[in-house]
């Protein structure tokens, strides 16, 4: 299982930005994209019969050569989270090239309220801010993810087991990462309006750094599925 260098780490969340992301995000002229299941036992962790499960997605070049991978990864929950985290890195640093690998981490919080910051008004009138920060370590390239775009702000919630987990570690194992997100204040827009905007802001961002495209069709053909939320209540008071 080969991995590139530049790996982006998608959550199916409940509110189908993960899943959205994945669709939309397409490979530029040549290019191929190729994906493939995989299972992580997770036995070593006293989790029997319990697996890192997911799809990897990789952009290839004419070699066959993976230029770009992503992880599109369930929901997990605790104590799973932690631990198929935990593996899918260890993965991650023994199938990329010798050259460390730069993770990019794309979440998508629910418009509401107003960020303060940066925020980009666009031709339709929507306000839309950027949000990104360096995470674990830092070089050339996450410099170039966090250009032009403003830090989280404290009151960012991600409310996301496998993203908070995966942030966790790779502070700890000073793995370069950049988590990207969007959020803004969309009033008088209808759901689907300001969904297609955060996620075009966040994909045209990403995509325009690692050689893909954003298919703004792809959004709107398939739309944004989200799922029910099983986020228990008494987590809410910890947000």
């Amino acid at each position: 299982m080969r991995v590139a260098s530049m790996v982006v780490v998608l959550v199916r969340d409940s509110a189908g930005y993960g899943a959205a992301l994945a669709d939309a995000l397409r490979p530029s002229p040549g290019l191929t994209r190729g994906s493939s299941p995989f299972d992580l036992p997770l036995d070593k962790y006293g989790l029997n019969g319990e697996k890192a499960s997911g799809e990897l997605v990789s952009f290839s070049d004419s070699s066959g050569s993976p230029q770009v991978s992503f992880f599109v990864l369930p929901d997990y929950r605790p104590p799973v989270a932690a631990c198929a985290m935990n593996e899918i890195l260890a993965l991650i640093s023994s199938e990329a090239p010798s050259i460390q690998p730069v993770l990019i981490v794309p979440f998508i919080t629910r418009p509401s309220g107003c960020f303060h910051g940066m925020v980009n008004a666009t031709k339709t009138g929507q306000l839309t801010t950027l949000h990104a920060a360096e995470i674990g370590a830092s070089n050339e390239f996450t410099h170039l993810l966090v250009d032009g775009s403003i830090k989280p702000p404290p009151s960012l919630q991600i409310r996301s087991e496998p993203i908070q987990c995966l942030l966790e570690i790779v502070r700890v194992l000073k793995i370069p990462t950049v988590l990207v997100t969007s959020g803004g204040q969309h009033q008088g827009k209808s759901s689907s309006d300001s969904d297609l905007e955060v996620l075009q802001c966040v994909g045209d961002h990403v995509a325009k750094h690692i050689n893909l495209e954003f298919s703004k069709e792809t959004v709107i053909e398939t739309g944004v599925e989200k799922s029910a939320s099983i986020q228990e209540p008494w987590r809410e008071l910890y947000l």
